[in-house]
């Protein structure tokens, strides 16, 4: 069975633990520090589930090479730089209006941004604050079909001579939009960032490969398939895939065995499900006080009139 059919024959209930206008899928518009710095060339998606948090961090310094290339092919500086990316999935909890993130799994091992987020929405924006006043986010909800909205934390890996990996991860889905990471075999020293892992190992390359066996991928839904628009590893970018292989309930209630296909030496996953429901509405607009959508209305003819009328000109 796919995870769609699952979620239709078998929706786990779901308790709420973040604001409904906060579930989707958003994309980072602007991060400013308080130093007055903005950044708008990051790639940043956010994948938001009920109780789960999937998101990819890739800096415009991260160097694009082909699906075909060879690590061992490339000088150190350019090693170093790929390794620095961030990327992974965690457990949220809310408390309003504030955010919080627990249990990390990602790329780099270490909590880059360990403050919480005071959270606002309006319309297909989301503001987020640092408490500290170190930075404010500005997020833009993308759209989606209705369609599935999912946790997963993977429990184990089995191999294909039944051996088990205690290999962590997690996905994240809502609707058109997904986040999946599978965390490495070996993690590195606690607080060790990846690209100081590769900047100063002696082979560099393989010390990259070992970095590389925690992958995020953000994706967007392609037909019946999965494209990795987005990956710690650019090597995969542009990859058609399906979401998961095919599942089966697990022994014990409330977890899903996925066969794994085309990963060598890799038979099943053992996922548990943290939420999973189908045919979730995804809203590009949140509601508005009568006496405020009057006001809109009224003054319609130059407030959102022009806007689009351009738009209409530019399609």
């Amino acid at each position: 069975m796919t995870l769609d059919e699952i979620a239709a024959a078998h929706p786990q209930p779901n308790t709420l633990r973040v604001p409904a206008w906060a579930l989707g899928c958003v994309q980072r518009r602007s991060i400013t520090f308080a130093t007055g710095v903005e950044d708008t060339q990051t790639r940043v998606f956010w994948v938001q589930a009920h109780g789960m948090t999937g998101d990819i961090r890739i800096h415009p310094g991260r160097p694009h090479i082909a699906a075909e290339t060879s690590l061992a092919t490339l000088d150190r500086e350019t090693l170093t730089r790929l390794a620095s990316i961030e990327g992974g999935v965690a457990t949220t909890s809310w408390t309003a209006p504030v955010m919080a993130w627990a249990d990390w799994i990602g790329f780099q091992p270490y909590d880059k941004y360990p403050e919480p987020g005071v959270m606002n929405r309006i319309g297909d924006c989301m503001i987020e604050f640092a408490p500290s006043g170190a930075y404010v986010e500005d997020w833009r909800f993308l759209p989606s079909t209705p369609g599935l909205l999912a946790g997963l934390h993977l429990v184990n890996e089995t191999g294909t001579k039944d051996d088990t990996y205690p290999r962590t991860g997690g996905l994240v889905i809502a609707g058109d939009h997904a986040i999946r990471t599978l965390s490495r075999y070996q993690e590195l020293s606690d607080g060790t960032r990846c690209q100081d892992f590769v900047a100063n190992s002696s082979n560099p390359a393989a010390a990259l490969e070992r970095v590389f066996q925690c992958v995020t991928d953000y994706m967007v839904r392609d037909g019946d398939l999965w494209r990795i628009a987005a990956s710690t590893d650019p090597r995969r970018e542009g990859s058609i895939t399906p979401l998961t292989g095919p599942l089966s309930p697990g022994r014990e209630p409330g977890t899903l065995i996925e066969t794994v296909h085309g990963e060598p030496g890799i038979a099943q996953r053992l996922w548990r499900i943290d939420s999973l429901e189908a045919n979730v509405a995804f809203s590009q607009s949140t509601p508005l006080a009568a006496d405020r959508l009057a006001w809109l209305e009224r003054e319609a003819d130059t407030l959102i009139d022009p806007l689009t009328t351009k738009e209409r000109k530019v399609a």
